[in-house]
């Protein structure tokens, strides 16, 4: 989205030749009886080597804390086992890292890329290997884009008992201590792989209004469950969930980017269609509004609606031995992200750059640029419970600074 923010809009620098950027993110949610903090700081350096190729390397993390939810299993069993507990979100305490790098070759209007990653983290490793085409025409209002993507990745989980064939009495992972090594026999790792496809066309229309259309469709296999997420389960087992093994998804956004000149200001709207084969369907609606305050300075507000249906297999209990049935047998979770819910986003932007008309900031930066962001999100859970109390008072907080410096 920050990329079709200028598209059309904006000619190409040609300038800088090199681009340093760091980004900061803090996401604070505080729903009831539980809370989850992330930090994610990314730095990427970004330099034309020469008129036909740019090369580029980064790095990310994510620092997550967490903590655990035991409740009491809700529905019929609940009400006659009232000692029972169900560990409905893991205690996390783990750190991501990310390396990545890539390079993009032009030739007149065609541009080839391809970028690769690879981040570890206590119970997940993940290589992923990225390739885009793109090209404009028409004088270079109108842009094609087409791009794959897969994962090779890996998952930790408990070894399970060879006598507990059936999912209902597998026990879930107790912590990540001794994943991903093969001294210990009672981790084992599980494979996860990820095929993603986007078809998008970008068309500026007028000097100050373009349109976006983006398909997206991806197929990921193996491992999904939330290694350690219990659900209680017909007879009063405790078990891990159980997903399925494979889950396509499939995507389609409309967007449309309008600069208002008496405001010297832009509006922008967007909409987007989810479906996948768990039959969870979703549609999100978002409208931005960005004034420009001279050349330097500009604030935006932005709103984004969504709503989403429960997956086929999603059941807040399934202790009455009637869990829904998936395509290979019967699945169950606890996931509240895979259940009937809709979200309300809130949030402000600011960013403001520097440009001097001759000298160079201090002797080097042609250009730097400061952004602030903060947003607020509202969930609302229509079936999820914890203890068979609703899920209340469910917000997220996301902050956000970001600094970009060109050479």
């Amino acid at each position: 989205m920050a990329l079709f923010a200028v598209t059309g809009l904006s000619s190409r620098a040609h300038a800088q030749v090199v681009q340093f950027d760091t980004t900061h993110t803090l996401f604070h949610e505080a729903p009831t009886k539980s809370n989850m903090t992330v930090y994610t700081p990314s730095t990427d350096l970004e330099a034309n080597a020469a008129d036909w190729l740019t090369v580029r390397g980064g790095w990310e993390a994510d620092v997550v804390s967490g903590a655990s939810v035991a409740v009491k299993a809700g529905g019929a069993y609940g009400a006659t086992h009232p000692g029972a507990d169900v560990v409905t979100s893991a205690s996390v305490r783990d750190m991501r890292n990310l390396g990545r790098g890539g390079f993009t070759l032009r030739k007149d209007a065609v541009s080839l890329t391809g970028n690769y990653a690879y981040s570890t983290e206590n119970d997940y490793r993940s290589n992923t290997i990225n390739v885009a085409a793109r090209t404009d025409t028409y004088e270079h209002d109108t842009t094609f884009e087409l791009s794959y993507a897969h994962n090779f990745d890996s998952v930790c989980d408990r070894v399970q008992s060879q006598a507990d064939a059936s999912p209902a009495r597998w026990r879930a992972l107790e912590d990540s201590g001794g994943c991903f090594k093969n001294t210990n026999a009672l981790r084992t790792t599980l494979p996860v792989a990820i095929d993603s496809f986007q078809g998008s066309w970008t068309q500026a229309w007028t000097p100050v209004f373009s349109t976006q259309a983006v398909y997206t469709a991806s197929i990921t296999s193996g491992f999904q469950s939330n290694p350690y997420r219990s659900v209680i389960v017909a007879e009063g087992l405790e078990a891990q969930e159980h997903d399925p093994d494979n889950r396509a998804r499939e995507a389609l956004a409309l967007r449309a980017n309008l600069f208002l000149k008496s405001l010297k200001a832009a509006l922008r709207l967007s909409v987007r269609a989810y479906w996948d084969t768990w039959d969870v369907k979703s549609g999100t609606a978002e409208a931005e509004f960005e004034k420009y305050f001279g050349e330097s300075f500009r604030v935006s507000a932005r709103v984004r609606f969504y709503k989403q249906s429960g997956a086929l297999f999603w059941s807040d209990d399934y202790t009455g031995g009637n869990a829904p049935l998936g395509p290979k047998g019967q699945y169950f979770t606890g996931d509240r992200e895979l259940s009937p819910f809709s979200s309300l986003l809130g949030g402000l932007r600011a960013v403001y750059t520097l440009t001097p008309a001759r000298k160079r900031l201090l002797g080097v930066m042609t250009s730097f640029k400061a952004g602030l962001t903060g947003d607020i999100v509202d969930f609302h859970y229509e079936d999820f419970t914890l203890g068979g109390v609703p899920l209340e008072g469910t917000q997220a907080y996301i902050a956000g600074l970001d600094l970009s410096a060109l050479f």
